[in-house]
């Protein structure tokens, strides 16, 4: 498997749209078109009041804005089997 590093995937998705294939727990591979661009995303302030009570913050997991299903994910960095970055216009 592949080593991708996790502020290397955040400073991506920070900057535009990437596509991600992990494997989940059960073993199934999932396929996410996804960002962390501000300006692709919804306030993400606004939706941490609307979201569950204050959550531990993993170094291991990380959150993105999912293009496809319009809603918030997460994956987490050791599952990461191809990580690429998707900003043609």
């Amino acid at each position: 498997m592949a080593i991708f590093l996790r502020n290397e995937m955040v400073g991506k998705l920070q900057q535009g749209k990437c596509e991600v294939f992990f494997k989940k727990k059960n073993g199934e591979v999932r396929h996410m078109m996804c960002t962390l661009n501000p300006d692709m995303t919804p306030d993400i302030q606004e939706e941490r009041v609307k979201s569950a009570p204050e959550k531990t913050i993993s170094e291991e997991v990380i959150a993105v804005w999912d293009l496809e299903k319009i809603a918030w994910r997460s994956f987490r960095t050791d599952s990461v089997l191809v990580f690429n970055e998707r900003n043609e216009v």
